[in-house]
């Protein structure tokens, strides 16, 4: 287990990197803006970053599923650097950075995840907004998301939950659905908190789908 961390970690960090690099490059020869070629740089130092995870290792217990998420979110990775690829490669030049501006966001808040076993629900309700504005971007700010965190008890409010598990089961719900057929008007996310659990309902394309996290101390 420990081996795929470290080799996973390495792999993400390398390739990633090398791919913000090329991008860097193509931005550079067609002379956009600074501010964008900027923030690819700064992407791509992140993701460098993604190698020193493996000096984490000992102080994390990760089980299967939770490798298997870190995995799909690499492969969500690729996708999104093709799709930035693209828009660089026609010139759309606002579609760009601001996919841009998001991916960096994406990568800091994947960094920070992937270094925790736990966050406090606020911070992981900051992660999942982080991706469903990423994923608005690739399909060009056509559906806009709404999150309704009034039923959180005051007394939760400073509870723990595990990381990796919201974040992905978000972007696992929606993922397809943007790559596909699209969000037909808008995402809508709720959430509920009963002392022991944190209860999700997420709503889109006139489907509900819910889960439970555990509220941790």
């Amino acid at each position: 287990m420990k081996l795929i961390w470290v080799v996973f970690a390495g792999v993400v960090g390398f390739f990633t990197a090398r791919r913000l690099t090329s991008l860097y490059m193509k931005i550079k020869t067609r002379k956009i803006n600074k501010i964008e070629s900027e923030r690819l740089m700064q992407s791509r130092n992140q993701t460098m970053r993604l190698s020193e995870l493996r000096t984490l290792n000992d102080r994390l217990d990760r089980s299967k599923d939770e490798t298997n998420s870190l995995e799909k979110s690499v492969q969500r990775l690729e996708t999104i650097l093709s799709e930035l690829e693209r828009l660089i490669e026609d010139e759309k030049i606002a579609s760009s950075e601001s996919l841009l501006t998001r991916f960096s966001k994406h990568l800091r808040q994947l960094l920070h995840e992937g270094a925790s076993p736990t966050l406090k629900i606020d911070e992981n309700i900051e992660y999942v907004e982080g991706g469903l504005a990423l994923m608005s971007a690739m399909n060009q700010h056509s559906w806009a998301y709404e999150i309704n965190t009034d039923q959180i008890a005051p007394i939760d409010s400073n509870r723990k939950v595990k990381t990796i598990v919201l974040s992905t089961w978000v972007f696992e719900q929606l993922w397809d659905v943007i790559l596909k057929n699209g969000i037909e008007t808008s995402v809508d996310l709720h959430f509920k908190s009963d002392t022991y659990n944190l209860e999700i309902t997420l709503r889109y394309n006139q489907r509900t789908v819910e889960t439970t996290l555990e509220l941790l101390a």
